[in-house]
């Protein structure tokens, strides 16, 4: 169902960075400055020049919507109204699968969405769903950080750049049972939104069913699924209770959510714009970080509330399907050449006891 530490700047005419530290780490906003498309009205001192669409496949339950609002707030503060957004959320223009090739063609000039969801165009977005290898928050942001570059280098071939990323809280598998062994996981039609993650189903004896976010309670309804992979605060939004019984918090991995621009729309931006547009995009990315550690505590409280079984990952469980899907970690390395090689070893490095 963002994300995805950040850093780099903007100046016209080229790809730079800008780094913002904040409590928790160091975040990335990344700008491209090449062309554009955002709409352009009567320009005066304080009137409103642009017009900026912004489309979301969430709810407005959900705390990345409630940052992405805060973070509308602050542009059109930031620059006295001189940017107006328009903002779609609940997948109200298009699905998550089409958000891609909206922002790429102009047709929305920012999008919130996950690109795991898009690896089937680049398997360098699969980063964010190696399953187990970062085990927090900080080694999330950690992997994030080495990532990105390279990440930016190809969206920028699809003329859009990253604004700022938010980790989603660890991915929980949801069922109708404790899940002690990878025996547990057999015949479960289990829920998931990537191949990586159905790769990962499939070795621990699930059968995956690919399924986007929003239509997930229908899924469930149908008998489509009777499980599935997600964080606590989408389990939360999707009243996952009405569906499941039990929480298990195995961790699989950190997702991001990526708040995306389509490069010529923030080229268009006049150059003071930019830089109100990229200061806003690091102070949603330190409190969004916040937020998803937050959310991932509050909502446990909340399935529990609703009656869910909320259950610390069984270290047994954990431990074996480490294992088991180690290899989709080489497999993906390999896929990438070089660049997936180089990001895993840095991490690893960085990361090592």
């Amino acid at each position: 169902m963002t994300g995805i530490g950040q850093g780099l700047s903007a100046r016209a005419g080229r790809f730079v960075g800008r780094v913002a530290t904040g409590v928790s780490g160091t975040f990335a906003v990344l700008a491209l400055a090449t062309t554009f498309t955002a709409t352009p009205l009567v320009s005066d001192a304080h009137a409103q020049e642009v017009q900026l669409t912004f489309a979301s496949p969430y709810p407005d339950a959900l705390f990345h919507v409630e940052n992405i609002r805060m973070f509308i707030e602050d542009l059109e503060t930031s620059s006295d109204g001189r940017i107006a957004v328009k903002f779609y959320p609940a997948q109200s223009l298009f699905n998550h699968s089409e958000a891609m090739q909206a922002v790429r063609t102009g047709q929305v000039d920012i999008a919130e969405l996950q690109l795991t969801q898009f690896a089937n165009q680049e398997e360098l977005y699969n980063v964010e769903a190696l399953p187990y290898l970062a085990k927090s928050f900080d080694e999330a942001m950690t992997l994030w950080e080495i990532a990105l570059p390279a990440i930016t280098e190809r969206l920028k071939q699809d003329r859009i750049m990253p604004l700022y990323t938010v980790p989603w809280p660890p991915q929980a598998f949801y069922a109708n049972k404790e899940l002690k062994t990878l025996a547990d996981m057999e015949g479960l039609k289990f829920r998931v939104y990537n191949p990586i993650g159905a790769r990962m189903a499939e070795s621990m004896g699930a059968e995956p069913v690919l399924v986007g976010g929003g239509e997930v309670p229908q899924a469930f309804s149908t008998g489509m699924i009777d499980s599935m992979i997600t964080s606590s605060a989408f389990g939360a939004s999707a009243s996952a209770w009405d569906y499941v019984d039990v929480f298990n918090d195995v961790q699989a991995w950190f997702g991001y959510d990526q708040i995306v621009m389509n490069v010529r729309s923030f080229q268009r931006l006049p150059e003071d714009l930019q830089q109100i547009v990229l200061d806003a995009a690091a102070r949603a990315a330190e409190r969004g970080l916040q937020m998803s550690k937050d959310a991932h505590v509050g909502e446990m409280g909340t399935l529990e509330k609703n009656g869910m079984t909320v259950l610390e990952g069984n270290s047994e469980f954990i431990a074996a399907a480490r294992e088991a899907t180690a290899p989709i970690i080489e497999d993906w390395i390999a896929k990438v050449g070089p660049k997936g090689e180089a990001i895993v070893s840095e991490f690893r490095k960085r990361t090592q006891d």
